[in-house]
């Protein structure tokens, strides 16, 4: 991933300055309303900080996923790379919003792992908040479970004042206002519907019609009725290792009780290292992404 090309606002160098110079921190979580800038912000701040301490990168924005595919979080190393990623936790939605468990559950587990890796300072790039009290009590939970040592609230009106007053007494994280720069372009949905149809695309490229034995693999997530085969049909699930996390996505095609066998497209794998399947309740069809007919061909590692 090549450094951003833009102007940066002044506001951002001082806080630039502020990171550097100042007291000793670890992590930092960028907040604030769909298209203010979020992404932006937080990976010029993750470029910036690289030059002088070992930076990671937590992308958690599961419905515009800078890294890795949508519906899932990720953390990575710089230089940043769209496709690689060192560890992946799957969400089950693009949207946070009845995810919420899966959400807090993936944070923690991807700020355990920025620790294991030694990080010196790690940016949590955050989901657009979600108007109303359901977004407000994701951002509560997050930042009093994970305690940040900064937040930067980028804000239009306020809109994240009902969170940031809940901290206002305590010493962790120390909240950063900042109004959205006027530069930042609005996308719509439809921009951000394609943008998650080719980031869907790039990763299924290489994607085979797979079967995969569950009868010794634990299910878990949203998990569809075994009397109900069409609730099966479309869904994105994660197949994951014995640590939660996910080593690759797929999209069933069909489940077989009988057999207890699910068909699935997927990415190349090895069935030894998967221990459970993940369900979410996002579905997608395969064609949108290219995928076609195939005969199904067993894992290495079965």
């Amino acid at each position: 991933m090549q450094a951003l090309a833009l102007q940066v606002p002044s506001a951002w160098e001082a806080l630039l300055g502020q990171l550097r110079e100042g007291s000793p921190w670890r992590m930092l979580m960028v907040a604030g309303p769909v298209n203010a800038g979020k992404t932006t912000l937080a990976t010029w701040l993750a470029q910036q900080l690289s030059d002088r301490y070992r930076t990671f990168f937590l992308d958690a924005d599961p419905g515009q996923s800078l890294i890795g595919p949508p519906t899932t979080l990720a953390l990575s190393s710089l230089p940043l790379d769209p496709d690689r990623w060192l560890r992946l936790r799957f969400v089950g939605h693009i949207s946070p919003e009845g995810h919420l468990l899966q959400m807090l559950s993936g944070l923690c587990r991807l700020v355990e792992a920025a620790r294991w890796y030694r990080a010196e300072r790690l940016v949590v790039d955050l989901p657009g908040h979600i108007p109303g009290e359901i977004g407000r009590e994701l951002l509560f939970q997050i930042l009093d479970v994970l305690r940040p040592d900064y937040v930067v609230a980028l804000e239009r009106e306020e809109e994240l004042k009902p969170v940031w007053q809940c901290f206002r007494k305590s010493r962790r994280p120390q909240m950063v206002r900042m109004a959205v720069a006027q530069a930042v372009q609005e996308r719509d949905r439809l921009v951000r519907s394609g943008y998650r149809r080719e980031r869907f695309q790039r990763y299924f490229a290489a994607a085979r019609l797979c079967r995969l034995s569950v009868a010794a693999r634990g299910l878990h997530g949203m998990v569809p009725s075994w009397a109900n085969p069409e609730a099966w049909r479309h869904r994105v699930v994660a197949l994951c290792d014995a640590q939660g996390f996910s080593r690759v996505l797929g999209i069933v095609v069909r489940f077989d009780p009988q057999l207890q066998m699910l068909y699935l497209w997927a990415p190349p794998f090895r069935a030894r290292e998967i221990t459970t399947v993940q369900f979410g309740r996002f579905r997608l069809d395969p064609a949108e992404v290219g995928l076609m007919g195939q005969r199904p061909v067993t894992p290495e590692g079965s």
